[in-house]
């Protein structure tokens, strides 16, 4: 049992801070990146899973649940048998650690944005059940790729599309509408789990700035627009598809 003793010792999810979500009541949606950090031997880790729902068989109320989990070490394995369930999200893996194979049981219950549960890791010598922990949050490897936006300006609906890339630890995105509005975003940065940029540009003949504010979860993204348009200043809601997923 000595190696999977240290295995587990692995998978302690440390505590994190509560973030804020609303959740349906008819069941949550755990789309996203989770985190967690844990100590081992004076060495800091910090692996991750990303998750995304998916559909929901009318009988049983259950949806689907697909993901991927990343190593500290950069390993990345597809989840299995990913399940929702109300508030109850289940998922399970593989791995081989040291030349042992372990499988990895979750479950867990959603909160806002934190995940708390039990893990159970099997393997040939036997198994142990132990607590653990994750949050859901937003960084700037979480953004990069290509959104489809849809923006409703009072029923004159534009969908732009905004391709995120990442050079160092800085982001650059090209802000694209059809064939005549091609725009380098400005200001792009991801603080406090909210992705934000700015674009400027003529439009008839005015200068229009537009601030754009919105909170990825996973492939999607939802927010609201400050725009000024000559002296016309107002706010509109904007939504957001991830073309280019990994998941």
């Amino acid at each position: 049992m000595h190696k999977l003793a240290v295995f587990i010792g692995l998978l302690v999810f440390a505590p994190c801070f509560l973030l804020a979500q609303d959740s349906s009541k008819s069941g949550v949606d755990p789309s996203g990146t989770w985190r967690w950090e844990y100590d081992l031997d004076g060495t800091q880790y910090k692996d991750l899973v990303r998750l995304k729902a998916g559909q929901e068989n009318k009988e049983t109320k259950v949806r689907e649940l697909k993901g991927k989990y990343e190593s500290s070490s950069g390993r990345k394995i597809n989840i299995e048998n990913g399940k929702i369930s109300g508030d109850k999200v289940s998922f399970e893996f593989k791995v081989n650690y040291q030349g042992m194979d372990v499988k990895l049981e979750f479950e867990g219950t959603v909160k806002n944005d934190n995940l708390s549960g039990k893990v159970k890791a099997s393997t040939n010598e036997g198994s142990r059940d132990l607590d653990w922990s994750a949050t859901r949050s937003v960084l700037a490897d979480d953004v990069v790729g290509k959104w489809k936006l849809r923006i409703d300006a009072n029923g004159n609906i534009m969908e732009p599309v905004l391709t995120v890339t990442k050079e160092g630890d800085k982001l650059k995105a090209n802000y694209v509408l059809g064939n005549d509005v091609k725009i380098e975003a400005k200001d792009l940065k991801v603080e406090k789990n909210v992705l934000t940029f700015t674009i400027e540009t003529d439009f008839q003949g005015s200068k229009i700035k537009a601030d754009f504010m919105g909170r990825p979860y996973g492939d999607k993204i939802k927010g609201s627009i400050d725009y000024v348009l000559g002296n016309d200043v107002g706010e509109v809601d904007f939504t957001g598809q991830l073309q280019d997923e990994s998941i």
